[in-house]
């Protein structure tokens, strides 16, 4: 693995990620990262709390407008994720953590998803009582969403190599 992290870190793109003075480099990427969670995870806990009985005199079926906000959030997350991880691959594959907060990812999105499918584009949405399997669904993502915040946030202080051969400074 070793001559693969070397070809990513030695790359154009990798220098200049981590380099460049310029605010579209390193800071614009991260940035994009944040406010691109912020809304991902965001928007789907203001579905989740709906879904969960607050805000009764929102419709279900209007929540389901921010579905498309969320999809371009999560587009936006994994392109600023990819340019992260080619700017340090070796501190994020060689950290066990990444991993975890992949699946995490991938179970958060695929509940959203779920969400959207069975609740709030349901023919019924509006009509019947929000069941249980709904509200179980909806505290799963809730559950999700903060354990990706935080295994993500852990990702800075848990790595053991900022670089290959170079480690981290903890």
């Amino acid at each position: 693995m070793d001559p693969f992290f070397a070809w990513i870190e030695q790359s154009a793109l990798s220098d200049w990620i981590r380099g460049s003075p310029s605010l579209l480099a390193f800071p614009g990427i991260i940035t994009l990262h944040a406010l691109g969670l912020g809304i991902l995870a965001g928007g789907s806990a203001a579905i989740d709390f709906r879904v969960l009985g607050f805000a009764p005199g929102i419709s279900l079926k209007a929540m389901a407008r921010f579905l498309p906000v969320l999809w371009t959030a999560f587009a936006v997350n994994a392109v600023s994720g990819t340019l992260l991880l080619i700017a340090y691959p070796t501190k994020a594959l060689t950290n066990w953590l990444f991993y975890v907060k992949l699946g995490l990812v991938a179970l958060a999105v695929s509940l959203i998803y779920r969400i959207g499918v069975t609740v709030l584009r349901a023919p019924d949405a509006d009509q019947a009582p929000v069941g249980a399997r709904a509200k179980l669904l909806a505290v799963a993502s809730l559950a999700a969403w903060l354990a990706v915040i935080l295994a993500g946030r852990f990702l800075a202080y848990t790595h053991k190599w900022e670089m290959l051969g170079v480690p981290a400074i903890l």
